[in-house]
């Protein structure tokens, strides 16, 4: 009888970790079942607000993006940080890719942004970047896991598209399960920011 290898167990750990992470989201009532852009219930997401308190911690983290450049934990600290999770297989994330290009452009310096791709192939994730503008970098594919991973439940890449928002203490201060759009993004970025 033959072992399995180191990358089979490091497989099923990962694929383990996901499906427990996403058996979490669907089973987590969301404190705020509200769309924030219009003040009321919306089948396309669903908007949680963390209060200051209870906002969960993002851990330890260092992912390459797909331009190589590097992100880490440390590097959603001390301004609001949006990060959104796609695909470019996903309708709701090319539906909503115009509202996150604009909400980046509205909110300025106020605060940054990051993607974190998940199954796809890195010229499909370029791809998808360049048909649809996107103005910040995205976590390459073959590291998703590892930044999903340091938000303990908060993101999977199950539930695609889910964007968060990190408050400048790096907290996890908002999360919308589903297509978001520019108003609500921006509403959220601004209350963490007002709300640290």
């Amino acid at each position: 009888m033959t072992t399995p290898s180191r990358r089979t167990l490091v497989f099923l750990v990962v694929v383990l970790v996901t499906l427990t992470a996403a058996w979490l989201v669907m089973r987590v009532a969301p404190s705020e079942d509200v769309n924030a852009s219009s003040g009321r219930a919306d089948a396309r997401d669903v908007v949680q607000q963390y209060p200051v308190g209870d906002r969960p911690d993002v851990g330890p983290f260092e992912v390459t993006m797909l331009d190589g450049s590097k992100l880490s934990d440390t590097d959603l600290r001390g301004t609001a940080t949006v990060l959104n999770v796609w695909g470019s297989w996903c309708g709701p994330c090319r539906a909503e890719a115009p509202e996150l290009v604009d909400a980046a452009e509205r909110l300025g310096p106020e605060a940054q942004f990051f993607g974190i791709n998940v199954r796809d192939s890195p010229d499909a994730a370029r791809a998808f970047e360049r048909a649809f503008e996107i103005p910040y970098p995205s976590v390459r594919p073959d590291d998703s896991a590892a930044a999903l991973l340091a938000f303990g439940g908060v993101l999977s890449a199950v539930a695609v598209p889910t964007t968060v928002v990190v408050d400048a203490n790096g907290k996890v201060a908002a999360r919308i399960v589903g297509q978001t759009d520019a108003s609500t993004l921006v509403g959220l970025v601004e209350d963490a920011s007002t709300n640290p």
